[in-house]
């Protein structure tokens, strides 16, 4: 622990960084401003957040100093993202309205928000009047986007929506029910990190990578994506894997799986042996499709083929970094090598490590998929703060370099090589260190045990 003298010290210098990164989400988030400084908040929001992780690692602060700054700092810049409404994205206008046709005792595959049988549902927050109206329906104007198909998003999400919609003001409040359900999420995965650092007997300062990270306030708390939800199942269900629960598990990863459906990833960490945990984990995503099958049949699949041609993974081009090497051709090579490398995980999990192997395989994913939302990064922050791996911290916020590029005036190609290419540049090199220190770690147990009579593998 440091002495009494330098913990206040550091103390101070960690809350005012808090204080200046919560004033630049506030300032980003303000709709007062015609033009969002989006460069002016994301560089310095970002670069302040890398130095207060590496400020509270070297504070060496108590275990029980470290989770209350944690959770003040993390607290207080959720709280600041919240003031405002979403600012980026008006996904959660499709949440509520999904949450509203369920409410009323329809299933949410059923129809598109724009469908006339729904008309009698309509209320002002979906489906203001406005003159000029940007989206106009069938009589009359809507905010939720891409209003003539029906929803993408799986079963649990959709409870998730109808839960915050329900608990709060009799079914309506605007946008706050869904950020502050983002709100509680982000603070509930915090606390669980905190709690896996201190059952594992390691510091919690990687807790700050996620914590403390403006992508997480802005994009959860903000903009309420529900990758929130994603995040705190898949954690939890790493740490039942490690602790040997795993049917446990297997059902918080099928949790996350049923509500952005890319955790399914997550799944190279059952292994050769981990049948539980795929057997779980399908068996829960089945459960919670049934009762929507049963209702509409295959209308459950929504707008998810349509979705991927529109974002152009049909023709290959938004597998960025891939397209701009072997071009069309990304668009069977991409999925290709994704899966060559879930199998490799797959094949070499550890049972004592699932958290790394989670983390290699959606960090894979990011840099072959090259998605540009920036809600993306927010699972890879959260497997980078459970597996303390903060060199994964710039592929994780690839997404909203790209997400940005049109704002900064940036093509995509030269934004994903900035962010993806260079993130991962930075992964390959700072593992490649982590190796050598290691060996020689090892070389040196092995060269104190010459001499004893006892092989040099004991000494490891």
């Amino acid at each position: 622990m440091a002495s009494p003298r330098s913990s206040p010290r550091a103390v101070s210098a960690l809350i005012a960084l808090l204080a200046i990164q919560a004033a630049l989400i506030v300032a980003f988030t303000n709709p007062l401003h015609a033009f969002r400084p989006v460069i002016a908040f994301q560089i310095p929001g970002f670069a302040l957040s890398l130095v207060a992780v590496l400020l509270v690692k070297k504070a060496r602060l108590s275990h029980r100093a470290t989770s209350w700054l944690l959770l003040g700092g993390c607290l207080a810049l959720q709280v600041a993202a919240l003031l405002a409404p979403p600012v980026s994205s008006d996904d959660d206008y499709r949440y509520a309205w999904d949450a509203t046709v369920q409410l009323h005792g329809i299933d949410p595959y059923r129809y598109a928000p724009n469908d006339p049988a729904l008309t009698g549902l309509r209320n002002p927050f979906e489906f203001p009047q406005r003159d000029p109206c940007s989206r106009p329906v069938p009589g009359g104007c809507t905010l939720i986007n891409r209003s003539s198909v029906h929803t993408i998003y799986p079963p649990v999400a959709e409870g998730a929506f109808t839960l915050a919609r329900l608990v709060s003001f009799g079914g309506r409040g605007g946008h706050r029910p869904m950020q502050v359900a983002a709100l509680l999420g982000v603070l509930a995965t915090t606390a669980l990190l905190i709690k896996a650092a201190a059952d594992r007997h390691r510091p919690g300062w990687p807790v700050a990578i996620w914590a403390w990270s403006p992508i997480v306030a802005v994009e959860a708390s903000n903009n309420a994506h529900i990758e929130w939800l994603a995040v705190l199942t898949s954690v939890a269900g790493l740490v039942a894997l490690r602790s040997g629960r795993q049917f446990g598990a297997g059902l918080l990863i099928g949790a996350a799986i049923a509500t952005k459906l890319y955790p399914g990833l997550l799944l190279v960490t059952a292994g050769r042996r981990g049948w539980r945990i795929i057997v779980a984990a399908l068996g829960l995503l089945a459960l919670g499709y049934l009762p929507h099958v049963l209702a509409v049949g295959p209308a459950v699949i929504g707008y998810l083929p349509g979705y991927l041609r529109e974002e152009d993974y049909a023709s290959g081009s938004r597998y960025v970094l891939l397209n701009s090497i072997v071009g069309e051709s990304a668009s069977w090579l991409a999925p290709l090598i994704l899966v060559a490398i879930l199998a490799v995980l797959w094949w070499r999990a550890e049972p004592m490590r699932p958290e790394l192997t989670a983390l290699h395989a959606m960090g894979a994913y990011l840099l072959i998929i090259t998605p540009h939302y920036a809600w993306y990064g927010l699972i890879l922050i959260g497997l980078a703060a459970l597996v303390a791996r903060p060199e994964w911290l710039l592929v994780a916020a690839a997404p909203s370099l790209l997400y940005m590029a049109t704002d900064i005036h940036l093509h995509d190609r030269p934004a994903a090589w900035l962010g993806f290419g260079l993130g991962g540049v930075l992964v390959l090199a700072v593992s490649a260190r982590r190796r050598h220190a290691m060996r020689r770690v090892l070389a040196g147990s092995s060269g104190a045990f010459e001499g004893t009579g006892l092989p040099s593998h004991q000494s490891a």
